[in-house]
């Protein structure tokens, strides 16, 4: 990219982009300038892919997102210089589950804001298992404040104390929180529905940027999104459909340009029609960074 500036990383993946973009705090206190490691709240921002072939324990084909690779490892090692204490992972899992692609429609169903309470997060990838320590005082902060402005938010416990994850929160936490020596950063897990309102999910990510001021922490938020599914026309579940195209190319300007917002001006038909599956968790993000303003690199 061009110049190195105090960023959160923005890495961009669909079937048909590979890029990367990073943002951080405006005031140099994130990664080694003045003041460094003094400043508390959300310090690092990222949007991270979680296509399973970015994994050398899961690819058959290492070349085939070598690049898409590479730059994982740069965000990891940006991550690491933060010196994050914790991380909320906006999970795409609802995104996924709740909206159907076979029946061309977009979740309609109450909308909620799960907030993992278990009291570790993980699952396997590739026949490896990994889980994180989760950072319950935090998610408690989330829950009291979203109940009090009349959030939509829940608790999900998980099953013995695990919150299970499978590869859209695993991958990004594969290249942040894993390679990191202990004590390693802990972890929030916020699975937004695609149920709540693109409006609702940006007050939420400004309130979860209020929370995280509060706390006294160095906070990380990523979202775990990929773009458009629909490049392929010989693609056996998706196929093709120029919206996939359109649509990614009209998310990378909304970055480069640091309008994040503009999501919320996208079409449910677009949505269906490219099957994104960014726009809820980047609202989120976006919300964040009305309070906590970054650049994107």
């Amino acid at each position: 990219m061009t110049q190195q500036i105090p960023a959160a990383i923005f890495l961009l993946f669909g079937l048909g982009i590979i890029g990367t973009a990073t943002a951080e705090p405006q005031d140099n206190t994130g990664t080694g300038g003045k003041g460094a490691n003094t400043k508390r709240g959300f310090v690092w921002a990222a949007i991270l892919p979680h296509g399973p072939d970015i994994l050398i324990e899961v690819t058959r084909n290492p070349a085939l997102m070598a690049e898409t690779r590479h730059a994982m490892e740069e965000a990891g090692r940006r991550f690491a210089a933060a010196r994050v204490d914790t991380v909320i992972l906006i999970d795409p899992l609802l995104s996924h589950t709740q909206n159907s692609f076979e029946k061309k429609l977009l979740f309609k169903g109450e909308g909620t804001l799960p907030v993992g309470v278990a009291a570790r997060a993980g699952g396997s990838m590739g026949g490896v298992k990994e889980s994180f320590e989760c950072d319950l005082t935090l998610a408690q902060m989330i829950l009291d404040a979203g109940r009090a402005a009349g959030f939509p938010v829940t608790t999900d416990a998980g099953e013995d104390g695990l919150l299970p994850l499978v590869g859209g929160g695993l991958i990004p936490l594969w290249f942040t929180i894993r390679p990191l020596p202990t004590p390693r950063p802990k972890l929030v897990v916020i699975p937004p529905s695609p149920g709540v309102s693109r409006k609702a999910l940006m007050r939420f990510g400004e309130l979860l940027a209020e929370v995280a001021s509060k706390s006294g922490k160095r906070v990380a938020i990523i979202a775990s999104a990929d773009q458009a599914h629909t490049h392929d026309p010989n693609h056996k579940r998706f196929g093709f459909s120029p919206a996939a195209a359109e649509f990614d190319a009209f998310y990378c300007k909304a970055i480069r340009e640091n309008h994040l917002e503009r999501l919320l001006d996208v079409t449910e038909k677009t949505l269906i029609d490219s099957w994104a599956d960014s726009p809820w968790q980047t609202l989120v993000l976006a919300g964040a960074l009305n309070a906590v303003p970054m650049q994107a690199d």
